[in-house]
């Protein structure tokens, strides 16, 4: 490459050439000062913008390094900035071992040679080493020649300054747009819910008490094994208390005593001939009466005794209710000690770890469901969508809700973890076709501005446009764009709205910090 062919990609690589800042390094060019050069550059760490002037031999060139991390976008506060000049045969180094202010290094090039180079500044931290290759430049003999070769040029019009010290004290990212696949889909509203054989209400068998059984009474969110005890249920009393219960046992055995010892004297009197059998048997009749109604007081006083235990042991006696399904207990129904009806809901035990997506068709889009591969959807709360395949199809139910009039479609969705809460309201699409490639940016990059959808580009470090979009389908958090941006260009796709608001005037402040 010649020097001339170097000093013009010096030239085209110097992007927004002349935006001089109000200070001693970029005042308005004087005779002595060579003309004014940024760059900027990302790998995987860090994103990198420097400004300079144009580098002459012996003459100190400061650089205005400004570091952040990625992927978070945060001013890079401790680390090490080096400055590489390398040509043919040798290679200059210029470091700082430490920012100015946060995200800011200043190292300090002096080369001591002229001709070629190839300009690389290499960030260490705790992040690890990324090496920035920001091109070919030239260092000039003099500062006249560099000058003569980077003329300034004014900055087009449009730009949005937008400052780092801005963008690292707000919410704020960047992300290259690239071509995506982007596949045809039905957008449907949805709720996750229990599969058909994974969710069970327990019920009360009888009516009675509820006693816990063991230590702690069931809670909501506890896993729970099937067929595994959750309480018990002491069926109720009619006696109020034990006194009660006491004078009914008494009170039988009395008439136990006194139907046995009538029945005996008529047995004597029907030997005699003085009273007929059927007094007799009318005794015998009735004294079997009192020692049934003698048995059923002492067990009911037996059950008490029962009852009165369960509540100092907290176990024995009464009816186990049980879980006839393995899984979470999302509902509780009933306190310890409290009096339920048979058949009352006593608790919900649920099985999270598979759920069925129930997306609702409109009756509209009912015939573009034949055909399904799949879907994926969005939770609130969630930062990624979900995918699902094909497989993961269960059936629609043929059939058009008459009041909502949409109709239904299952999907098996794997919970592991449960972090996926049952009942939860969602955004589904169902992927109903092939798909197509197209330039596509973050959804949340694209802004309404009145009656235009925008987003702004990144041109380099600080400054930005604002740039009109066409925008084509959706698809995982991604818009694809048929117009207005190209492939490899950098959109905010986090604080488009801050940088909207910068560009509405009089809200940006005087640069914070001098080149």
């Amino acid at each position: 490459m010649t020097p001339r062919s170097l000093i013009l990609l010096a030239a085209l690589t110097a992007c927004g050439g002349s935006r001089d800042r109000p200070d001693a390094a970029t005042s308005a060019p004087t005779p002595a000062a060579p003309p004014a050069l940024s760059f900027t550059s990302w790998t995987d760490r860090t994103e990198l913008f420097v400004e300079l002037r144009a580098l002459v031999r012996g003459r100190p060139t400061p650089f205005g390094a400004h570091v952040t991390r990625l992927p978070d976008f945060s001013a890079l506060s401790a680390g090490r900035v080096t400055v590489i000049l390398r040509g043919a045969s040798s290679e200059e180094r210029f470091s700082t071992e430490r920012p100015e202010v946060p995200g800011i290094f200043r190292p300090v090039a002096i080369p001591s040679t002229a001709g070629a180079r190839h300009l690389f500044v290499e960030v260490q931290s705790g992040d690890g080493t990324a090496t920035h290759d920001l091109g070919d430049v030239v260092v000039f003999e003099t500062v006249e020649a560099a000058r003569q070769s980077l003329p300034d040029t004014p900055e087009p019009a449009g730009r949005i300054p937008f400052l780092k010290e801005q963008q690292w004290q707000v919410e704020f990212g960047t992300e290259a747009a690239t071509a995506r696949a982007f596949r045809p889909s039905i957008a449907v509203t949805g709720t996750l819910r229990a599969r058909g054989d994974g969710e069970v209400i327990v019920a009360a068998p009888v009516a009675g008490r509820v006693v816990r059984v063991g230590g702690a009474f069931p809670r909501i969110g506890g896993s729970i094994a099937a067929e595994a005890p959750l309480a018990l249920l002491v069926p109720r009393l009619e006696a109020s208390d034990r006194a009660s219960l006491d004078l009914a046992v008494t009170s039988a055995r009395l008439d136990v005593a006194r139907a046995t010892q009538e029945r005996s004297r008529l047995y004597a009197l029907r030997a005699e001939g003085a009273v007929p059998e059927q007094r007799v048997v009318a005794a015998a009749h009735i004294e079997e009466e009192t020692r049934a109604a003698l048995a059923t007081a002492e067990r009911r006083r037996l059950q008490f005794q029962s009852v009165e235990q369960t509540r100092s042991r907290g176990s024995g006696g009464g009816v186990q209710v049980r879980s006839p399904l393995a899984g979470t207990l999302v509902e509780v129904e009933v306190a310890p000690g409290a009096f339920v009806e048979a058949g009352a809901a006593l608790f919900h035990v649920a099985d999270l770890t598979r759920l069925w997506l129930d997306a609702r068709v409109p009756e509209a889009d009912a015939g573009r469901v034949s055909n399904l591969r799949g879907a994926w959807f969005e939770v609130p709360g969630f930062d990624q969508p979900i995918e699902l395949g094909a497989d993961a199809f269960l059936g629609d139910g043929h059939r058009i809700d008459p009041i909502s009039r949409t109709m239904t479609v299952l999907f098996a969705v794997e919970n592991p973890g449960v972090r996926l809460p049952l009942n939860a309201f969602v955004t589904a699409h169902l992927l109903v076709g092939e798909s197509s490639q197209a330039v596509a940016v973050p959804a949340e990059a694209v802004v309404d501005d009145g009656s235009q959808r925008v987003v702004f580009v990144q041109v380099e470090g600080e400054s930005f446009e604002r740039r009109a979009v066409r925008l084509g389908p959706s698809d995982r958090g991604y818009v694809a764009v048929t117009q207005g941006v190209r492939a490899g260009e950098r959109v905010v796709s986090r604080g488009a709205w801050s940088v909207k608001l910068a560009a509405s005037g009089g809200t940006v402040p005087a640069h914070g910090h001098s080149h």
